[in-house]
């Protein structure tokens, strides 16, 4: 299953490939966009944000939460 979870503190593309770039240490292939602020993690991965989080807090005040419920 495909995860998804809310991103707070990017404000620009730059932000969302600062996000990328940490992110993209744990799980490869996950996307990240702006517009909603998302983060998605490719098939099989299986992080919670704490995980996610502690990546992104060498790079900024960017926080996920959830992972959003399925849809």
């Amino acid at each position: 299953m495909t995860q998804v979870f809310e991103m707070s503190g990017m404000h620009c593309g730059g932000c969302a490939a600062s996000v990328q770039r940490a992110v993209a240490a744990l799980a490869p292939g996950a996307v990240v966009t702006l517009e909603p602020p998302r983060l998605t993690l490719p098939e099989g991965t299986n992080l919670d944000a704490a995980a996610i989080n502690a990546a992104l807090a060498s790079v900024g005040g960017y926080r996920a939460t959830g992972p959003l419920p399925s849809v």
